[in-house]
């Protein structure tokens, strides 16, 4: 697996930071403590913030965001592994299983036991 974070140029998606989405906005827009988001053991869920570049009806390219969880597979210096836990409704490019890289910045929810699926 190459040890990166994708973006939009090179791969066609990324992954946004959630945490200047939760100062900006931290009555609405919860993440778990940088602790928690810095511990994560393999078999962990996590949820990041994918920005996924698709074709438009008009030929042109558009950004489509979506929340998805990924199944933390391990660690490597400050870079998660994981692999894609969701289908994408925009992409069929991309699919559960599907490797990636991603930081303790981009993690907006960790998956606890007793939680409701989203």
């Amino acid at each position: 697996m190459d040890m990166r974070l994708t973006t939009l140029d090179e791969d066609g998606w990324e992954l946004d930071d959630g945490e200047p989405i939760a100062a900006a906005h931290p009555d609405t827009f919860w993440i778990p403590p940088r602790e928690e988001r810095e511990a994560l053991v393999p078999g962990q869920q996590v949820k990041l913030i994918f920005r996924i570049l698709v074709a438009a009806d008009d030929d042109s390219e558009e950004v489509h965001v979506e929340r998805m969880w990924v199944i933390v597979t391990g660690r490597e210096g400050s870079l998660y592994t994981g692999e894609l836990d969701n289908q994408p409704y925009c992409s069929e490019d991309m699919a559960p299983g599907m490797p990636l890289c991603f930081e303790a910045r981009h993690v907006i929810n960790i998956y606890r036991e007793g939680d409701e699926a989203e």
